[in-house]
């Protein structure tokens, strides 16, 4: 007997209904793919970890250098970077990053270079040089 609602499930729903879910889940695992990416993108940083004291004291005058636009703080940095690069203070990604943003700055763009200079340190953080550590600093603490 049936009832005044027969429940039968038509072939071409059932087709329909399976073509809905693998659209879903494609469109899911896209999706989940695009956050992966992103977020390990994100993640990394643009500039070296500094390897020395000196780099980090640089890194400092650079940002300020560009953040107040001084060309003859710019030059002091750009000295600096030159001796401590000499002196074997720098690694070659260091220099090649004070260099660059040295660049930016000298040829005007200010802006671009105070934005450079402010990842360069923000990229620091987190990077735990152990180099650049103070030796209380690497103790473990109980």
């Amino acid at each position: 007997m049936r009832g005044i609602y027969p429940v039968t499930t038509e072939p071409e729903d059932d087709v329909r209904a399976q073509a809905r879910l693998k659209w879903l889940l494609i469109a899911g695992a896209v999706a989940v793919g695009l956050i992966i990416a992103v977020a390990i993108w994100s993640g990394r940083p643009e500039y070296p970890a500094v390897t020395s004291e000196e780099s980090l004291g640089l890194m400092k005058l650079l940002y300020a250098a560009c953040n107040t636009k001084d060309p003859i703080r710019l030059a002091k940095v750009e000295e600096g970077v030159d001796k401590s690069s000499r002196d074997g203070k720098l690694s070659p990604g260091e220099q090649e990053a004070f260099s660059k943003i040295i660049g930016m700055a000298k040829g005007g763009d200010w802006e671009r270079a105070e934005k450079a200079a402010f990842k360069f340190a923000q990229d620091q953080v987190g990077q735990g040089s152990v180099s650049t550590a103070k030796p209380e600093s690497r103790k473990l603490k109980r």
